[in-house]
Parts: C-alpha cells; sequence; structure tokens
C-alpha cells in the first residue's frame, strides 16, 4: 500500500543507488524512472544499474516536438544501459482538437495557450504513464529552481484516473476512479548541478550531446524540451530563461505543468 508509512520505511535509505534498488526489489516494473535528457534522470539510471537493478525501467513523454539530438540519444541511453526507454506520445483526439482550434504555433500567443500546449503533448502523456505506476522517480533537484528550494526527497501524490468509457452503443462514460496514491521520487534531491555533471565524467556515461556543445559568447543549454520552445541561455541569465524565452519580460515562473499537483492542474478542461 502506498501510503506515508511507505516513506518513514524508506527514509533511512539515504544512498540513492541503494534506494532505487530496495523500491525496485518491491514493486518491480511499477516503478519507473523518467527520463527527458536531463543528466540527472541519466545518472538516475545509471545508479539504479550499478545498485544492481537489471533493466530498470525508464519512460519519456514524446511531444513529437523533441531536438532530433534527444531523439538520437534516447538510443545512446538504450544502447548504453541495454535497456528500452518507453514512449508515450500526446493523445491523439486531444492533440487534433487543439491544433484545429489553436493552430501549430499557439505558445507564441499567450501564457495560457503555452500551458495548454504542454498539458496536451506532455502533461497527459505524463498522466497515462503514471497509470502503469505505483512508484514515480524523477530528476528534481532542490538548486534547479527557487520553487523547488524545499521540495522533499519523497512525496504522496494522488494521481486521478482518467474516465472509464462504456462499450460502443451505451453512450456515455462512468467516472473515472477514485484517486490513486503513487509515490514520488527525487533520488537525486539534494545534488548540485556540478555533483551530476561530475557523476557522468567520471563514470564514463554519456551525456546529452547539447549539453555538451560550446556555443558563442558563452551561450549553453541549460535545460531542454520541445524544440521550439528552447533555446539556450548567456552566461549571466537566469537557469529557465531560455525555455519560452519570448515571456521572459512578462513572468519567470514558466512551467510545463508536469509536477504540479494533479488539483492545480484542473480538473477537466485546460483549453484557454
Amino acid at each position: 500500500m502506498i501510503n506515508s508509512s511507505l516513506i518513514t520505511e524508506f527514509e533511512n535509505i539515504t544512498e540513492p543507488g541503494p534506494l532505487l534498488a530496495e523500491l525496485h526489489k518491491r514493486f518491480g516494473d511499477r516503478m519507473a524512472m523518467a527520463t527527458s535528457g536531463q543528466p540527472t534522470d541519466t545518472a538516475i539510471i545509471a545508479l539504479a544499474v550499478k545498485a544492481g537493478v537489471q533493466k530498470p525501467r525508464v519512460y519519456t513523454t514524446d511531444t513529437y516536438r523533441l531536438f532530433p539530438e534527444t531523439y538520437a540519444y534516447y538510443e545512446t541511453l538504450e544502447k548504453f544501459f541495454k535497456i528500452r526507454i518507453e514512449r508515450f506520445p500526446p493523445p491523439e483526439k486531444e492533440l487534433s482538437r487543439m491544433i484545429e482550434q489553436h493552430g501549430e504555433f499557439l505558445f507564441f500567443d499567450s501564457k495560457d495557450k503555452q500551458e495548454y500546449c504542454c498539458h496536451v503533448r506532455k502533461v497527459l502523456p505524463n498522466q497515462k504513464a503514471l497509470e502503469t505506476m505505483d512508484v514515480w522517480i524523477t530528476g528534481l533537484r532542490r538548486d534547479q529552481s527557487a520553487s523547488r528550494a524545499e521540495l522533499p526527497r519523497m512525496e504522496i501524490i494522488e494521481h486521478a484516473s482518467p474516465p472509464t468509457p462504456l462499450p460502443q452503443g451505451e453512450g456515455g462514460g462512468r467516472p473515472g476512479e477514485a484517486t490513486r496514491s503513487i509515490l514520488k521520487v527525487n533520488p537525486l534531491v539534494d545534488w548540485t548541478e556540478k555533483q551530476v555533471a561530475d557523476y557522468l565524467k567520471d563514470h564514463h556515461i554519456p551525456n546529452h550531446p547539447l549539453f555538451e556543445k560550446k556555443l558563442p559568447g558563452g551561450y549553453y543549454y541549460e535545460s531542454l524540451g520541445c524544440i521550439m520552445c528552447t533555446t539556450p541561455i548567456g552566461p549571466h541569465e537566469a537557469r529557465r530563461a531560455g525555455r519560452w524565452r519570448w515571456f521572459n519580460a512578462q513572468d519567470d515562473k514558466k512551467e510545463c505543468g508536469l509536477h504540479l499537483p494533479e488539483t492545480a492542474k484542473g480538473a477537466t478542461s485546460h483549453e484557454p
């Protein structure tokens, strides 16, 4: 059962590798590690494998808009760790509806439309993935942003199942099941960016090529998302300045919604 006593049981395992190994012993493939190609995600996979987790379950949300280098990097990781990265794409019905009503490039129009696009392309696929797991492993760290400074190592989140349709011809559908508890684990929550980079380098683990790329003027990639919504940042810019850059003058609190509580995302419609 997923409840607070589970956190109490595992909180004394302070090292990330042994923690991942123990969770995998308990939950098997109901534990999955999220990756978007970020260094922390890769370090978590490596730590799990080193701790004895054979063929850890790894998944990604495929927005259909990722960098070509990201798709190539996933193949690199699959070969390096001898794993298969599961892809969860956006639901076709919601994606088509969004594009028909707002166009391909709605994210330029307003923050509401940017968040709506992220909801369809990232949040909905991730919710589909969560349906298949009891333990969600993420690469969130406290040093990534001010809003994550108090991030816990483990927490219980409530996931609402989608409505279950009735058989064809019966019409309507019944409400989704009651919310289900999931253990969300951020095993490297107290690591710094340098610790992550050093771990990959010291253990000869391949990093995403865009994070290794040096650009003119000292520009570099700090985080990666969809290709049109991600730009490099300059030496003195905030970490997330390169995400949805056209909103920098308006608001520096920019999120895709993936790690917001489901109640904060709204219960039904996210359309602007």
